[in-house]
């Protein structure tokens, strides 16, 4: 019998690829915690974060045979698919709680309190796409280590070890990837 927990992530996404159970069941043990981690932070809510990481997972068995390793690692690339379902969780709430307002307002012909309004509302699920969007234009190994840093908390050099990267190439990265954040956040703010 294999042994799946020995085996390196490339090795278990191949396995996925070809239908192999156990390999999921061990990929899923070394990542759920650091996607559900990022989901919770990013969607503000467990029981939607779990819904997504268990999408996350169901995604990756049906198109491991996608993953290509001359792109990037595999924890790379497993993360990117993460992030970018987690934004898709975001825009479809944002687009069934739109439509849901505007329904509910129309029918009963409820006004939004003074206190929070619908302005301010949209403004916050902009602001949040908008920095979503900014961070998904940083290119993947930036963006890695932006995820690790500041969404799962880990220090720089938790995250050079975990990457198996040297300290200066994950403080690079980082540094690099803020002031492109600034940049796109700047002109953001500035109404660009």
């Amino acid at each position: 019998m294999l042994d799946y927990d020995g085996l390196r992530d490339e090795q278990l996404i191949t396995l996925i690829a070809h239908g192999e159970k156990d390999a999921l069941e061990v990929f899923y043990n070394r990542y759920a915690p650091s996607v559900f981690s990022l989901a919770r932070y990013m969607l503000k809510e467990s029981a939607l974060a779990e819904e997504a990481t268990q999408d996350i997972f169901l995604n990756l068995w049906l198109k491991a045979s996608s993953y290509n390793p001359q792109r990037g690692a595999p924890r790379a690339w497993f993360m990117s698919i993460a992030h970018h379902r987690i934004i898709d969780v975001i825009k479809a709430r944002i687009r069934s709680t739109k439509s849901t307002n505007q329904v509910s307002h129309e029918l009963l012909d409820i006004h939004p309190s003074s206190e929070i309004s619908t302005e301010d509302i949209a403004q916050q699920n902009l602001d949040r796409e908008y920095i979503l969007a900014a961070l998904s234009d940083l290119p993947e190994g930036q963006r890695e280590v932006i995820v690790l840093a500041y969404f799962e908390g880990y220090s720089q050099s938790e995250i050079a070890s975990k990457l198996d990267q040297p300290l200066g190439t994950v403080k690079t990265r980082i540094r690099l990837a803020m002031q492109k954040l600034r940049v796109a956040l700047g002109k953001y703010s500035e109404g660009e």
